[in-house]
Formats: C-alpha cells, structure tokens, sequence
C-alpha cells in the first residue's frame, strides 16, 4: 500500500508544480475574467452613451407635454419648429430623429422619421401615442377616468406550468426546470472538457514510462495493480485540486460582486442557493462518474501506445465515443423523450451525456434516475478491472503493430497467464 501512495503522490506532485497544470488551471478563469470584463465595459458605456435627442413638431400643447413631462431615454430639442429645420439637423447627427403628431376628430395622425439610433424607441413612442389617443376618445365620448381605466385594462394570465406523472398533474415551477436545464449543460460541457484534458493526461503517463523503458524497473519494485491504480489516483486528485480551486475562486468572486449593480441585474430574480443546490445533485454524481470512467479508459489504451507519438491515436476512441455522448445530449435537450435518447441515457458511457437532459425536461422518473446511476458506477467499476487486467498484460508490451493487435496480444498474453496459474495451483 505504502508503495501505491509513494506512485500516487509523485503522480500528483510532478503535474501539480508543473507549467502545464498552471496553464490549464488559469485559462478558463482568464477567459471568464475577459469576457466579464468586456461585459462590465459595454455596460458602462451604454450607460453612459449620450441621450437620444429628437425634435416633436406639433401643435397640440398635450402631445408637447406627453414627452415634456416623461422621462422616455430620450432628450426633446425644443429649438427646432419646422420639418425644414429637423431635416436639416437630422442631416448634421445633431439629432436621431423627428415626430410630426396631429390630432383630427379622436385620431392622432403621427408621422416618425429616424436612424437606427432610435429603432428601440419606436414602441414606446407608438403605445405613448396609443395611449393618449384612448383618453382623447374617452374624453369625446364623456367617459370617466375610472371607466377608461377599466376598458384599458389588460387580461391577467395565472401561470401554472404542470407535469403529467403516473396519471396525474403536478404543478412545477418553470424557474426550476430552467436551473436544471441550465445545470445539465455544464455538466456536459464540463465532462466534455474534463475528459479531454485528464485523458490526455493519464495516457500521457502510462505512455511516457513505457516509451523511456523505465516500466521495467518500476514493476520490479511495485505490482502492476498499484502502478496502475496509484496513476489513476494522481490523476483524479489533480482534477480535484482544479475542482477546488474554481469552487474558492468562485465563492470569492460571488462573494465580493454580489451586491454589485451589473450582478444584480444579470441574475435578476435567480435563486442562486437552488442553482447550486442542483448541481450538487444528480448532475454532480454524472460529472465525477463521468470523468473517472473516460479516465479508466484512458490509462488502459495510454497503456497500447509504446512511444509518446502514439499517445494522440491511442486515445481516439475516447474522444469520439464522447464526442457521441455530448452530441446525443445536446439532441435531447430538443427531444428529451425521444425512443432514441432514452436508450443512450442508459448506456453507461453516454449516461452522463444524456441523463441530465432528461432529468431537466423530467421525462424520467427517480427509479430511472437511480438506476441508471448504479449502472454508471458499476459499469465504473468492472471497466476498471477489465482495463487493470489488460493494464498487467500489455504494460511491457513493446509493438509496432495497430491498436487492435496490440490488444489481441493483450489479450492472448493475458490468456496464457490465466493457464499458467492453473497449473501452478494444480501441481
């Protein structure tokens, strides 16, 4: 045991003090600093940008007064009277636009001419109109303000977003299906991005002793079960470390930016507490499980390459099978209950992919949840015997040959060891 924690930590200490794992680790957390940088900046700019300055040429004293009296994000130039005038300032950018309004027999006939500097101000200049042109009517026909409120009253919707279960409806809240559909995402993505990175990193492990022929003297010192399991320890403790370091830097940042203006208005009414309270649940379980068999997989084919060349075309088929997995998430999440991505949600090396989606879109119930969780990590489990047992095999396997005859050498070698045991229990 003393000897599987001595891999373990050399393993951890030789990849945790390197330039690489600093690399990997900021670069996420520079490209997020960046993008909320520029998010800040264009924010600050917009609240800063100058007024929109337009010209109202009317002569009815309520219209004038309409936009005197309001604040509509737009400045009121006074200065010009005439269309001739506001042609001509509207020819100098001195102002954005200009409204000509009259009022005849209850109608308002309103005439808007503009640049796109006031294309977001068109509604509200539109239902403005709208609305005093209502009480000009109201007025002709002697209605009370009361009633003209009652008759501009609008229609009052009671929301309730239901789910059909076991022949029944439940009322669910929307939010919270957003804050799973939300959490299945970067659950995907982060796998998906976690996988590509460590099965880089444990293949290149395997590959690198093996190519420098130093595997000898280690398994002359240590079992190839320790090596092999000290290696995948290291390396899981890395993708925690990492894991760790995003959770205090983002506890930091939340923290210190919580009360901040920009904050508020992007997170608006979210409740935080339940986006997180999510993500340490089923998603959290999918994530690990998720990465650590990729990992398994990872070391096992790290294992067939013979020399660091080989490391990119030894690890492949991770890549695509989960290339497979993501995409097939992504398809459900268009089309959660489809027969199709109900079968790959229960394929362990898609599950992690895929179950998330449709526990967003609740088309599963909890026994599917958890059973395709126990499957997930038992699939785990036996993966990672199968791939020690050829680990032991093909470790000191030294071959120019292609991956599918490095592992049918694996495979024959690993057969005649079984042979040779029986007949050493026998004699």
């Amino acid at each position: 045991m003393s000897k599987y924690w001595v891999i373990t930590k050399e393993v951890y200490k030789k990849n945790v003090k390197s330039f690489g794992f600093a690399v990997m680790v900021l670069s996420p957390l520079l490209v997020f600093a960046f993008i909320a940088g520029l998010t800040y900046y264009f924010s600050q700019e917009e609240q800063q940008a100058p007024d929109v300055s337009i010209a109202v040429l009317t002569e009815n004293e309520s219209i004038n007064q309409i936009f005197s009296n309001e604040e509509w994000g737009f400045e009121i130039e006074k200065e010009i009277g005439t269309e001739t005038e506001a042609e001509e300032a509207l020819l100098d950018e001195s102002i954005s636009g200009y409204l000509v309004a009259e009022v005849e027999n209850g109608t308002i006939d309103a005439q808007l001419v503009y640049t796109d500097d006031m294309s977001e101000l068109l509604p509200i200049i539109q239902e403005a109109l709208s609305n005093y042109q209502t009480m000009v009517r109201a007025d002709q026909l002697a209605l009370a303000p009361e009633e003209v409120m009652a008759l501009s009253e609008p229609v009052m919707i009671d929301e309730q977003y239901v789910n059909v279960e076991e022949g029944s409806l439940t009322q669910e809240d929307f939010s919270d299906r957003m804050i799973q559909q939300g959490g299945a995402y970067f659950v995907s993505i982060a796998i998906m991005i976690f996988i590509m990175t460590y099965a880089g990193i444990i293949a290149e492990e395997v590959a690198s002793e093996k190519g420098t022929r130093i595997m000898e003297i280690i398994l002359s010192s240590a079992s190839a079960t320790n090596h092999f399991f000290g290696k995948l320890t290291g390396v899981m403790l890395i993708l925690l470390t990492q894991i760790a370091i995003y959770a205090v830097v983002g506890l930091g940042a939340w923290l210190y930016f919580k009360d901040a203006q920009i904050v508020q208005d992007l997170i608006g009414g979210v409740d935080v507490a339940a986006i997180f309270q999510e993500l340490m649940g089923y998603t959290l379980i999918f994530f690990i499980v998720g990465v650590l068999m990729y990992v398994v997989l990872a070391a096992f084919f790290g294992s067939l390459a013979t020399k660091m060349e080989d490391v990119n075309k030894a690890v492949t088929p991770i890549v695509f099978l989960a290339l497979t997995g993501f995409y097939v998430g992504i398809f459900a999440f268009t089309a959660p209950d489809n027969m199709f991505v109900a079968v790959f949600s229960y394929i362990p090396l898609f599950t992690p992919f895929v179950m998330p989606f449709r526990i967003a879109a609740e088309t599963v119930s909890t026994f599917g949840i958890w059973m395709s969780i126990i499957g997930t990590v038992g699939f785990a489990i036996v993966i990672s015997f199968i791939a020690l047992a050829f680990y032991r095999s093909n470790v000191l396997i030294y071959s120019d040959t292609n991956l599918l005859g490095t592992i049918k050498r694996s495979w024959s070698i690993m057969q005649s060891n079984k042979k040779a045991k029986k007949l050493n229990h026998s004699a």
